[in-house]
């Protein structure tokens, strides 16, 4: 009885033991298929986020030329109204200043999936991540500006049109006459032409160089 017994422990030992392998085999197998799945969910997002970037480091260069073309055109208008000179530039440049250049709202498709289904732990690099989730954070920060300086631009652009007959094609005389009025002169001046053009700029910096990390990024994981 006792040899018996003693045979009866040992197998079951070893089934025990086969059943811990067995265990230890599929949690392996089941970790290493979730890892692939994730290795090629974080090269779907990262592809996605460059495709996306790029589109928005075209858009933020082009209101950020359009803004230094306000910007460097508005203190050769006010010398122009200062001086009360009629040269052919001065339409052009009064124009300019009231161009509305509407605020660029990047595409965050791509963030918003990472973000709304908990997979920013996807991207594995703690560098890359943090770096994406700045640039982001700082999107919704030029929004933000962007609301406050063009609701003070759309006021501006009101007063203005009090003393126009056409903000967008006003006559010379018109022009000229607005030396005259203290508001508008220092409305030209504060009309947030610099400030959202350092703005485009910061944004355009950090895009480009984002792009870059994450393609360093994607290259190492090749």
């Amino acid at each position: 009885m006792e040899n018996k017994t003693s045979k009866y422990f040992k197998y079951a030992v070893g089934e025990i033991v086969l059943v811990v392998i067995g265990i230890l085999i599929a949690l392996q197998i089941n970790t290493w298929q979730q890892h692939k799945k994730d290795k090629a969910l974080e090269q779907r997002y990262l592809k996605n986020l460059v495709l996306e970037l790029k589109k928005d480091s075209v858009a933020l260069r082009n209101n950020a030329l359009q803004l230094e073309r306000q910007a460097n055109t508005k203190n050769p208008l006010l010398d122009m109204l200062s001086e009360g000179k009629e040269t052919d530039s001065l339409k052009l440049f009064f124009n300019l200043q009231w161009r509305p250049i509407y605020t660029y709202t990047p595409l965050k498709s791509t963030y918003e999936e990472m973000t709304n289904s908990s997979h920013l732990n996807i991207i594995q690099s703690d560098e890359v991540r943090s770096a994406i989730v700045k640039m982001y954070n700082s999107y919704e920060d030029l929004e933000k500006d962007e609301d406050f300086l063009l609701d003070y631009f759309k006021n501006l652009v009101n007063e203005l049109s009090k003393k126009v007959t056409s903000i967008y094609d006003p006559s010379i005389e018109d022009i000229l006459a607005l030396s005259k009025d203290k508001y508008i002169m220092n409305s030209i001046r504060l009309n947030g032409a610099y400030s959202r053009l350092n703005n485009y700029n910061e944004k355009l910096d950090e895009c480009s160089q984002l792009l870059q990390q994450i393609k360093n990024y994607q290259n190492s994981l090749r």
